[in-house]
């Protein structure tokens, strides 16, 4: 892990066929994007992990495919945290976790998305059991935890999860609450993990469609977020951020204009591929 608090920002997925010709380049052939993509931002998060376990083969190759420092941030399977809901899922957990260790310094972190009905009301002592399991299984890991229930969109549950050392995934989502200040508090107080997991969404159900431009200007959001982000790095916690395509249109476009903020800061990490690396393109 990196010592000096740096900000990484990257996209939800590489894996996006629509950004031929306005991210990756025309005749790119599919194999390389996660190279191309490489050579441009420095981490990514990996949604395809919420479907299935990858295997030890994908895993090398995507370490191969990328250089040093460049991280990746998987999503926990389905089977744990739709299927099976936290329950009875120590062999599918232990799995996925087998995998973060796998990937080595390509590690980044992991996160627990929970479904919007796993409420607190109804499943609050099984999520309870549960992270406290996974505390004691996580060490040299950093794990985030996304809720969507609004009864665990809490300062008591923003609490429960830092002081077992996870972060509290913080989500730029529609119709969701703006949790920054209740992690904030949180770090001040001197509790939490030494990182920190955004993830920008928008509007996914009704928001920008087609992935293929700017249909969206949030220029105000993403002023603020910048603050924000400057204001974690410099609080010494590693920033990690995820840009969704519906939060503008495009994802690769609304990280840049994210970077463009924050290049004057001095925290964003400084990033372009090393020696050779596009000339596998």
């Amino acid at each position: 892990m990196a010592t000096a608090a740096q900000i990484h920002i990257g996209t939800s997925s590489w894996l996006f066929d629509a950004w031929r010709g306005v991210f990756y380049p025309e005749r790119l052939p599919r194999p390389q994007y996660l190279t191309y993509y490489a050579s441009q931002f420095d981490t990514v998060e990996v949604n395809t992990s919420f479907y299935g376990l990858p295997s030890p083969s994908t895993l090398v190759n995507w370490v191969e495919s990328t250089p040093q420092g460049f991280t990746f941030a998987l999503k926990f399977p389905k089977v744990i945290s739709h299927e099976k809901r936290l329950s009875g899922c120590e062999t599918e957990s232990l799995a996925f976790l087998d995998a973060l260790r796998a990937l080595g310094n390509a590690a980044g972190p992991a996160f627990l998305q929970l479904p919007p009905d796993f409420t607190r009301r109804e499943a609050g002592k099984t999520l309870a059991n549960y992270l406290d399991w996974l505390a004691g299984r996580v060490v040299g890991l950093r794990i985030a935890v996304e809720v969507r229930a609004q009864d665990l969109m809490t300062p008591a549950f923003a609490t429960y999860v830092a002081e077992r050392g996870f972060a509290l995934a913080l989500v730029d989502r529609r119709d969701g609450p703006d949790l920054f200040d209740v992690w904030l508090a949180l770090l001040e107080a001197g509790q939490g993990p030494d990182f920190a997991f955004i993830r920008w969404i928008g509007d996914d159900r009704e928001g920008p469609q087609g992935d293929r431009e700017l249909q969206l200007l949030r220029d105000t959001e993403l002023d603020r977020w910048a603050v924000r982000c400057e204001d974690l790095a410099a609080r010494g916690k590693q920033v990690y951020g995820y840009m969704h395509n519906p939060y503008e249109g495009h994802a690769p476009a609304s990280v840049r204009r994210l970077m463009s903020r924050l290049a004057a800061g001095g925290r964003l990490a400084d990033w372009s591929a090393p020696a050779g690396q596009l000339s596998l393109l």
